[in-house]
């Protein structure tokens, strides 16, 4: 940057390139010519990062009115004052606009679905993870009430929280089903909340579809996985003990020594025993023959050994002969079923269990009813009894959940769910049926 007596200059970096290259052919640092300042006539373009637009100041003709001051190059461009009216600097931006931009930013790269709706029933702000979750554009979803969407088996539900949320409860881990432009549907679970005296819900939504169903998977598998070590690991073991106590029974017997053979038969006895419990067990775990001899075959391993592991009766009823159907939806049937008898004894503690297997135009019908206490109120709020995951086999095989109270005493649960169209669907029980 060079000086000028009286005045300063412009540093050649502040010019267009091509007027810098001008400028430093025109003066030099050096000697007496760095002394005098740029001539007020040449016209450059300054670079001014602190101005809206880049002036271009035009050149000045010498004035020749005596009193008039005249004013230098370098101070008209120094002096913001002295420039033109249309040219005024950038004001900078204030702390709540920086803010605004922000929480505009954040709304609109979340990958979670965020959303101002109103009590009226309508979306009025979304942002785009709402189109890439459910396929219609931002507009579509606006233009309607959100409760068309719905499924309508949770309309009901969705509206209760709606009210509410009206009232001031908040929304904590609420899930319904949104249905996607292709006709699908989605599970979306829900935190949302009210302004006190306001008329928006202000709400967060997250696509729990594949998570349900790949938690459901890993809890299969590793159920499976403790089945199998289980009949493989420990029932072997056991059986090898057994056969030893046998043959010690029988050494004692031949040595005259009855008291001690006695003790050791009743060893022998009770390992027998509980390795039959330990395989119950296993085959509890792993569904043992369900690909062999179907649904119907299952539900009469599970009946006979409840009544062995519990001593409690377990019936089963079927419609005879009951059509084969996926493995998939045998194995979730199959898992609801044990679930619910499993509460039967644990919870209701039934002095008896019925399971009923039927099917009449097009549609199979799983009931379990018990005569026990029912479920307490506290027990049906919670996931300690596996009703959300009953609920959410029966919805992965496209069928439904309800449970209701029997008279005069007792609990029932009903699974309904589609079965195949075609014959042929029935012959082909392996087929995993991964678009379900």
């Amino acid at each position: 940057m060079g000086s000028a007596t009286g005045t300063q200059s412009v540093g050649w970096k502040g010019l267009h390139s091509s007027a810098a290259d001008y400028a430093s052919s025109r003066l030099s640092f050096s000697g007496a010519r760095s002394q005098a300042p740029p001539n007020p006539c040449t016209s450059h373009r300054i670079l001014r990062t602190s101005f809206r637009i880049l002036p271009t100041v035009p050149p000045q003709k010498p004035s020749s009115q005596k009193g008039r001051p005249q004013t230098s190059r370098a101070e008209l461009l120094q002096d913001p004052a002295t420039l033109p009216r249309e040219v005024e600097p950038l004001a900078p931006r204030s702390a709540r606009e920086q803010a605004e931009d922000e929480l505009a930013r954040f709304f609109a790269q979340s990958l979670d679905l965020l959303c101002i709706a109103g009590l009226d029933g309508f979306f009025k702000s979304l942002n785009p993870a709402w189109t890439t979750c459910l396929g219609w554009t931002l507009e579509e979803l606006m233009d309607k009430p959100f409760v068309d969407l719905v499924h309508p088996e949770d309309r009901v539900a969705t509206l209760a929280e709606v009210a509410k949320l009206a009232e001031g409860v908040e929304t904590i881990l609420f899930d319904n089903r949104y249905r996607h432009k292709d006709g699908s549907y989605r599970w979306l679970q829900w935190n949302a909340r009210t302004v006190p005296g306001g008329q928006s819900i202000y709400a967060t939504a997250r696509d729990v579809t594949r998570l349900e169903r790949e938690v459901l998977e890993i809890v299969d598998r590793e159920k499976e996985r403790l089945g199998h070590e289980l009949h493989d690991g420990l029932c072997q073991s056991l059986a090898g003990i057994a056969a030893l106590s046998a043959t010690l029974s029988r050494t004692l017997s031949a040595s005259s020594e009855p008291a001690a053979s006695e003790a050791a038969a009743q060893i022998t006895e009770l390992l027998n025993e509980t390795i039959g419990q330990a395989r119950d067990m296993a085959r509890g775990l792993v569904p043992v023959g369900l690909n062999e001899v179907g649904l119907e075959g299952a539900l009469e391993t599970l009946a006979h050994n409840v009544q062995q592991l519990f001593r409690v009766p377990c019936i089963l009823e079927c419609d005879r002969p009951f059509p084969r159907l996926r493995r998939e939806v045998e194995a979730h049937v199959f898992r609801i079923a044990q679930q619910a008898v499993h509460n039967a004894v644990d919870h209701a503690r039934a002095d008896r269990i019925e399971l009923r297997l039927s099917w009449k135009d097009g549609e199979g019908l799983l009931s379990v009813g018990d005569d026990g206490a029912g479920l307490p109120e506290e027990a049906s709020n919670s996931d300690g009894i596996g009703l959300h995951t009953m609920a959410y086999r029966a919805r992965l095989i496209g069928g439904s959940l309800e449970v209701g109270q029997c008279t005069p005493r007792g609990t029932e649960l009903t699974c309904t769910f589609p079965l195949p169209e075609t014959p042929d669907a029935h012959e082909d029980p392996n087929d995993d049926g991964n678009d379900t």
